[in-house]
């Protein structure tokens, strides 16, 4: 960090003449000032979670987090913090082994959802499919018609919710760096394309919606 002290002339810290009063007239101007700028600079650092290849201290600010923004759906859902904290480090293994930067965790209260849905509460579920089915199926019919779009919707959601719960994948994979309805959308997308490459899903040009690039999703869901 910048030292402004080093940046002035050594004639200051020499013996040149310094007007106190006029110093301590500036010192109380600025007061305010410092203390409304110190304000945006933690706001910042809470909204904007710095990277760290340290563990002990991702996982403190990750914890910091969970008990500040999800403490209502840990109790609704019976998470604790060391349950987050251990789905948040199998996913910082690779990183931590190899030294690297961690991914911040900026959707705390996402992942203690997903980190619920992959200990088989079935609550967590529920609302789950609540919040995201509409922004599921809207992805769904811009690539598929209409009725093949909600069955092939509910049949995705199911296969989900398996693999999650087995830890196969699924929500196991959800880091928290973006909304948990954006990863579930992209995910969905992603698979629809999979199974249309792969020849499962045969359906002529005529009867699909018009695309949407992913980089469009996280704006519908806004």
């Amino acid at each position: 960090m910048k030292n402004d002290r080093h940046e002035e002339s050594c004639a200051r810290d020499v013996g040149a003449r310094v007007d106190v009063t006029k110093r301590d007239q500036r010192s109380n101007r600025s007061a305010p000032q410092s203390a409304r700028a110190s304000s945006r600079a933690t706001a910042e650092n809470k909204a904007n979670p710095l990277f760290t290849a340290d563990w002990s201290e991702h996982r403190s600010a990750l914890l910091r987090a969970f008990f500040r923004d999800a403490s209502q759906l840990a109790a609704r859902y019976r998470v604790s913090g060391d349950d987050v904290a251990n789905h948040a480090h199998r996913l910082a293994l690779p990183q931590i082994e190899r030294g690297a930067l961690i991914k911040p965790v900026a959707c705390v209260a996402d992942i203690a959802v997903a980190t619920a849905c992959c200990l088989g509460r079935a609550n967590a579920w529920n609302e789950l499919w609540i919040f995201a089915e509409p922004s599921m199926t809207r992805a769904a019919f811009s690539r598929l018609p209409e009725t093949l779009a909600l069955t092939w919707t509910r049949r995705y959601w199911t296969q989900l919710e398996r693999i999650s719960r087995e830890g196969n994948g699924g929500l196991n994979r959800y880091d928290g760096s973006r909304p948990i309805r954006l990863w579930i959308v992209e995910q969905l997308l992603g698979t629809l394309e999979e199974e249309r490459a792969a020849g499962r899903l045969n359906i002529r040009r005529e009867h699909l919606g018009r695309p949407i690039p992913l980089r469009l999703v996280g704006e519908q869901l806004a």
